[in-house]
């Protein structure tokens, strides 16, 4: 009986610090509910953002390879999402709409409509570089934010 009381009491605390990280405004990286939402939407913004851009086989394996590389990755809709130190990875395209994406790196700021990025290597003091606030982002998941989602999953209000 006891196991279950603390079950049950370990349960309340687990939705509480849920409900106080969906609360909190500053907070707004948990824009899904769940992995597999978060998946879903991953996917279909990346077909509306490679749609007609795909013109080949080669064209639509990349594409997949893509898909596959950002497995554990959100698709990022509002800044308010990241927080600095996040992993980033965005996708690039020419004039010939040709398609790659990017390694990343860390999210430093927002300046002047640019994104500033950090790669990892701390020694590198060129390792600073901007993209457009317009670029497809894609924020790695860490592993408090997939706790945090697996407790959404296993605790729904």
């Amino acid at each position: 009986m006891d196991l279950l009381k603390y079950r049950n009491e370990k349960d309340k605390k687990n939705e509480e610090l849920i409900k106080k990280i969906l609360d909190d405004e500053t907070s707004q990286r948990y824009r899904f509910g769940s992995i597999a939402e978060m998946a879903l939407i991953r996917e279909l913004m990346l077909d509306k953002i490679m749609k007609g851009k795909l013109k080949s086989q080669e064209d639509l394996k990349k594409y997949d390879n893509v898909k596959e590389a950002l497995k554990e990755y959100f698709y990022v809709e509002k800044m308010e999402q990241i927080d600095a130190s996040d992993y980033i990875r965005y996708l690039t395209f020419n004039n010939k709409d040709e398609f790659e994406l990017k390694k990343g790196g860390f999210f430093v700021n927002m300046k002047d409509g640019f994104i500033v990025l950090k790669n990892g290597d701390a020694a590198d003091k060129k390792g600073f570089w901007k993209i457009s606030d317009k670029t497809p982002l894609f924020c790695k998941l860490d592993d408090n934010d997939k706790l945090i989602l697996v407790l959404m999953e296993q605790n729904p209000f």
